[in-house]
Order: C-alpha cells, then structure tokens, then sequence
C-alpha cells in the first residue's frame, strides 16, 4: 500500500509543475462543453423561404410559422435558391393557380424539411381558416333562408286573417249577386297559394371548400438531389473531411513528439538541416500519405458506404488532401507546442474539437453572430463547405476556388508558425 500511495503522490506532483497540462485538464473540457451548451440550445431552425406571387393570405400564414420570407420574382428567386440563399422556392401553378409547388434547394435534408414544415403547416391553417369562412357562410345562408321562411309564414298568416275577414263579408252578399259575379267561397282561399312556394335549398349554393381555399395541393420539386437523400447524405462530406483532419492531426502531431523524445530530433538540431526544411520534409511525407488516405476514403464513402457526390470525384479528392495538408502544418504547429504526446491530445480538444463541431456538424444560422464569425476564422469550415459544394451541388473549381484558397492559406500561415517555433526551439538548445 505503501508504494501505491508513493507512486500516486509523484504523479500528483508532477501534475502539479507541469502548469499547462494542469490548466488544459481544466480548460479545454470546459470550452468544449460551453461550444456544446450553445450550439445545442439553439431553437428550430426557421427556413428561409423565397414567395413568388403567392395569394397574400397564404404569405401570412408562413411569416406566422416563424419563417423568413423573402418577397421575390421568378429570375431574383431561382438565384437566391441557386446561391443558397434561401432553403426553398414557393410559388403557385396549374390552370387555376392553386398548385403550390415548393422548389427546394435539397442538398440539406433538414432545411428541406424544415420548409415543407412551414408550407404543410401554413396550409393547413389556410384550410382551417377555409373551413370557418365556409361554415360561417353556410350558416349565413342558412339563416337568410330560415328567415325567408319565417317571412312567408307571417305573410300567410296575415293573407288568412284577411280570408276570415272577406269570408264574413262574403256571407253577407247575396246568392244572387254571387252568381252574377262569378265568384265563390273557393276563390277567396288564397292562402293556399303559400303551400306551392319553394324555398332555396343548402345544397342549391354549392359550398366547396376548394373555394376559399387560393392553394389546394402541394408538389415538391428539387434544385439538387431527390426525395430520396436522407440527413446522413449530406453530413458525409462533414464526416469525411472531420476524419481526414482529425486523424492526420494527431498522426503528425504525436510523430514530431516521438521524435523528438526519442532524440531523433536533437540529432536534426545539431546538423545544418533548417527547420523549415524539416518540417517540410514532414509536411510532404504526410501529404504523400494523405493523399493515399484520401483517395481511398473517397472511394469507399461513394461506392460502398453510397454517399452522393454530384460534382467531379479528382476535386473532392484534391479538396481533402488540401485538409490533410492544413491538418499536417497545424499538427506540427501543435507538437512545438507540447512537450509530450499526452499534451497534443490535450491540444486537440482547444485546436481541433472547437472546429469539428463549428465546421458544419451543427446548422450555425441561428447561432449568435460572434460563433458564426469564429467558425468563419477556422479552416476545416472552408474545407467542409467546398466537399458540400462538390458531392451535394456538383460545383466546379471556379465555385470552390475561394474555399480551397483559404485552406491552403491557413496551411501556408500555420507551417509558418511551426518554422518560427521549431526556430527558437532550436536556438534555445
């Protein structure tokens, strides 16, 4: 028991004067799990919607759904839908106009059915409203013919006292004057004629919902893809790209520890080799690695997992070796960082777990501003959003140039740092 207790007493005092790996014990679960707390309590997410002449009731309806509506012509909605814009494109069709049609972007599952949550929603409002307007008619109607009816009853009782009243005075006429005047008791029965009359029926007006109802039926149509992409489609380029960036991370990071705690690396600092060489002696061994890793992911994910890819198969390959790249310069930026292999893995949750669950795991759109413009600031965002671009809408380089420019930019930015590090590493031995 004695030697337990010593062995754990020098692990806590070791603990204690390697002040960073305290701090990261600390630290770094807690700024992962404030990520999660926000990200997680974010609201429904409300669709961005584009209205092309829709009857104005129905537009109502959808603002009450809590959905952003975009008033828009033909032209100005296909290239908001087009630009991502806005998740679905609403507008009415058929010979009467009442066929909505919701036009919707497609390549995310979840927007796409966010939206026709909001226009299944906002029509069956309609058709409530429809029901009450009809049945308030029906009973209006009902009501003017009740009263029609009450009306010709007054008036029959009214002709019927004045029947009595004549057939008293008819008594008092003579038989003789009777018969010249050709008129008989018979004749003065004219409140009979109130027996033939023919009131208007409820079913002679012919209440149709149809007719308070601007939208009838629902037809969903898409830019990209089809009915049948579920929400796992088009998180594959996020999975691929996180894989790929995760596990070349700590591949690189945890090699450059390994050798230098082997002392392979001291051998390198007593040579005339310069640390950029070094490190770009490690960056092309790993992108030669990376490349090989890339290629095959991509191909199990499209041929035997069956994620969609739209675009050119050589781009998204070429777009997750430039991550793999990104991933290797930010890795040994990392490893100059730490003293041991225990501390990358601490480093990874500051580096790498905030930008996993800021790249596109989670629907950023209703997040505050601030989390939007970190996710803006972190590469694998740049990386996610051009395989997006590739496998769901079948964009080329020119759609996607701007994306790879800045992975490669944060790749050139963090070698750079890993140079000057290694640098003052070296002129501190």
């Amino acid at each position: 028991m004695r030697n337990v207790l010593a062995i754990a007493r020098r692990i806590l005092v070791q603990f204690a004067h390697d002040k960073r790996t305290l701090g990261l014990l600390f630290v770094a679960p807690i700024v992962v799990l404030w990520l999660l707390t926000v990200l997680l309590g974010q609201g429904e997410y409300e669709p961005k919607l584009a209205a092309v002449d829709l009857p104005s009731e129905f537009e109502t309806c959808l603002v009450e759904k809590d959905a952003t509506v975009t008033i828009a012509d033909m032209n100005e909605a296909e290239r908001m839908l087009r630009a991502n814009e806005v998740d679905a494109v609403l507008y009415c069709t058929g010979e009467e106009g009442d066929e909505l049609v919701v036009w919707a972007e497609g390549s995310d599952s979840t927007k796409t059915s966010a939206s026709l949550r909001v226009a299944t929603e906002a029509l069956a409002d309609m058709r409530a409203d429809a029901a009450d307007r009809m049945k308030a008619d029906v009973e209006s109607k009902r009501a003017e013919i009740e009263d029609l009816k009450l009306q010709a009853e007054q008036k029959r009782q009214e002709v019927l006292d004045r029947t009595d009243e004549l057939r008293s005075a008819f008594d008092d006429v003579p038989d003789a004057l009777k018969q010249q005047l050709g008129v008989s008791e018979e004749d003065l029965d004219i409140a009979a004629e109130f027996d033939d009359i023919e009131f208007p029926n409820l079913d002679d007006f012919g209440f149709d919902l149809s007719d308070y109802l601007p939208v009838s039926s629902v037809e969903v149509s898409y830019l990209h893809g089809n009915d049948e992409w579920k929400m796992f489609d088009f998180y594959g380029p996020v999975f691929i790209g996180i894989f790929l960036f995760v596990f070349v991370f700590i591949t690189s990071g945890m090699s450059l520890v390994n050798e230098r705690s082997a002392g392979t690396m001291k051998r390198f600092l007593a040579t005339p080799v310069k640390p950029a060489e070094v490190l770009g002696g490690y960056t092309l061994g790993f992108g030669v690695l990376a490349l090989v890793q890339s290629a095959i992911i991509v191909l199990i994910a499209l041929t035997l997992i069956g994620f969609p890819c739209e675009g050119n198969v050589a781009l998204v390959v070429l777009t997750a070796v430039s991550l793999a790249i990104v991933s290797v310069t930010l890795g040994l930026l990392v490893s100059g960082l730490a003293s041991s292999a225990f501390q990358v893995i601490q480093l990874m949750l500051l580096f790498v777990v905030p930008q996993i669950l800021l790249s596109g795991l989670f629907d950023l759109s209703a997040a505050p501003g601030w989390l939007q413009a970190i996710s803006a600031c972190l590469p694998l965002t740049y990386g996610v959003d051009a395989l997006r671009a590739i496998m769901l809408r079948g964009a080329g380089f020119t759609q996607i140039g701007l994306d790879l420019a800045v992975v490669w930019g944060f790749a050139i930015a963090f070698f750079v740092l890993a140079s000057i590090g290694f640098r003052k590493r070296r002129a501190a031995r």
